[in-house]
């Protein structure tokens, strides 16, 4: 074994690592091999840097080596909810076995075909702020997790956003700076380690993909779905490790009620990449093991996924390239069929006559989902672990059908300055080079009204500070404009320099998301659109149904 430990390797599991920590560990191990290199994707909001790691051979450190070499590209992320913390300590140790460890003929195998960028501690600032109080169990609300002694950080980042809720509206700096190294690097596959509470089973991690506009992204959530479940058995048969699908009962306790992903929204990263086309996969180790188990599960899971994308590397960048290409394809040639998917939501009043959204995903007949967990004594009475392990057949709600759809247009025209805002995710912007009349969609105005975001935003904590648990409901600080609108058909004369998105491109259909006003995702939808807006006028975002045929210029 090397001498080169992790901070939670180095305290025998009583601590996490520090950010100080994660720098001095991946700076001592690029020091030590020509296969790690160290950047910088950005510093965050209180100015640590966030670390990035390039794990591979042949010098292969650029995208542009790893394309030349054939090479898949895995994104690796950790940390993202800084209170969940044992993603960070197996992508450190992993990234030193692969190259200098214990497994380093392993690597050799990996590293030949696969270039690892590692993310290992995305929220440097809410990692930071570790505390034993931060995220303690209290398994009669189904909440927390069994904490090393030193503690951990927080769930939000310092300024108190929550990362996994923040890629379409990328308030934070954090998430900023992640979509840029997203987009210099355009990765075949993203994973994003998580720890996770919840319903009481037997798993020892629990795993996801993609869900939104499943029929629009088939192929790509299929080969995800099929890679998954093979993993899962490979590794349960190598470590004993039970896997199984993300989720909670759909009743509490109740296994028959059914077994309930999280929502189709892509505020959360996996839907998010989803929409690009890309192949996600979303690890949640299980809360209420002991802390060194969660680190070795996630290592093991993190192992065999590397193992996996390396020997299906050709598969896996041919089914995302092919989908790559039909996202453009749908900007050309506008059939009107494959529909877009822009709303999952399903709208309420609560007591107190608030708008608030539910979004509920089915389950297909006959999809049904293995759960082990224990006697139901135990689900009911929130006890960990159960006398015996129950193995239950439930159906499976993971199926999302939209209450919003619209068709991919040729191009959307701008009325607004989003133009920055577009290019933070990656999608191309055209400016008219002259005045020109263009046949347009515009959508009238028909209501506006306000929801709160749940677990969105917190007040930030101090340093030294702890965290309010969610069962404890923090009051909310973030909230999203509804619109209802009614679409009409019209010409319009637009000035030159007026900004235009063509959807014929790699970002296409996240483009669809963002631009339609009623959008539960979009940008109408997280306030940057309020100042112009009013009941009776028109939205200022057209959308152009047919191929434009004016001079255009790149927006600089």
């Amino acid at each position: 074994m090397t001498d080169l430990l992790t901070r939670a390797e180095a305290t025998d599991h009583r601590e996490t690592s520090r950010h100080d920590d994660v720098l001095a560990f991946v700076r001592d191990l690029a020091g030590r091999t020509d296969l790690v290199r160290v950047s910088s994707m950005g510093l965050s909001a209180e100015g640590r840097d966030q670390a990035v790691l390039v794990v591979s051979d042949r010098g292969c450190f650029t995208p542009e080596a790893a394309r030349a070499q054939g090479k898949v590209v895995v994104l690796c992320q950790a940390n993202i909810h800084a209170g969940e913390v044992e993603g960070k300590e197996a992508v450190q140790a992993l990234a030193r076995d692969l190259t200098v460890g214990r497994l380093r003929e392993v690597g050799r195998e990996v590293l030949s075909r696969a270039c690892l960028v590692l993310v290992p501690d995305l929220n440097p600032d809410g990692n930071d702020r570790i505390r034993p109080e931060n995220r303690r169990l209290d398994l009669p609300n189904l909440e927390g997790q069994v904490n090393p002694e030193g503690g951990v950080g927080t769930r939000n980042s310092g300024e108190g956003w929550n990362l996994n809720r923040d890629y379409t509206k990328q308030e934070a700096v954090e998430t900023r700076n992640l979509a840029r190294l997203y987009q210099r690097w355009w990765p075949h596959v993203v994973i994003d380690c998580h720890t996770s509470d919840g319903s009481i089973t037997a798993f020892d991690l629990t795993y996801d993909t993609s869900h939104g506009n499943q029929a629009l992204f088939a192929e790509v959530l299929g080969l995800a779905r099929g890679l998954l479940e093979r993993i899962g058995g490979e590794v349960e048969r190598e470590h004993g490790y039970r896997a199984g699908w993300y989720g909670n009962y759909v009743v509490d306790g109740v296994p028959a009620s059914g077994w309930h992903t999280y929502p189709a929204l892509p505020r959360f990263g996996s839907h998010y990449r989803g929409l690009l086309g890309r192949l996600d996969v979303l690890l949640e180790t299980y809360s209420y093991l002991d802390y060194r188990r969660r680190c070795d599960v996630m290592h093991a899971w993190l192992l065999a996924l590397f193992r996996t994308f390396a020997r299906e590397a050709p598969r896996v960048i041919d089914v995302v390239e092919r989908e790559e290409r039909r996202i453009i394809e749908r900007g050309r040639t506008l059939d009107p069929r494959p529909t877009v998917g822009i709303d999952h939501g399903v709208a309420r009043r609560d007591a107190d006559g608030a708008l608030v959204f539910d979004h509920p995903a089915h389950a297909l007949d006959g999809d049904a989902v293995e759960v082990v967990a224990f006697e139901r004594e135990a689900l009911v009475e929130h006890r960990y672990p159960g006398r015996e392990v129950v193995r239950y057949r439930v159906p499976h709600h993971r199926w999302f059908v939209p209450t919003a759809s619209v068709s991919t247009p040729a191009a959307y025209v701008l009325e607004a300055p989003l133009v920055d805002r577009l290019r933070g995710h990656g999608i191309e912007v055209d400016l008219l080079a002259d005045d020109a009349v263009l046949e347009v969609e515009s959508y009238t105005v028909l209501k506006i009204e306000k929801t709160f975001s749940p677990d969105v935003a917190a007040a930030p904590v101090p340093m030294g500070g702890v965290e309010v648990p969610l069962s404890q409901k923090p009051p909310p600080v973030r909230f999203e404009t509804v619109l209802s609108v009614r679409p009409e058909r019209r010409k319009a004369r637009f000035p030159a320099g007026t900004p235009l998105v063509r959807t014929a491109q790699r970002a296409g259909t996240l483009a669809v998301y963002l631009l339609e006003p009623h959008s539960d995702d979009g940008f109408a939808r997280w306030e940057l659109l309020d100042g112009g807006l009013a009941v009776g006028r028109l939205f200022p975002i057209h959308r152009v149904p047919a191929p434009v045929r004016v001079p255009t210029r790149k927006a600089e």
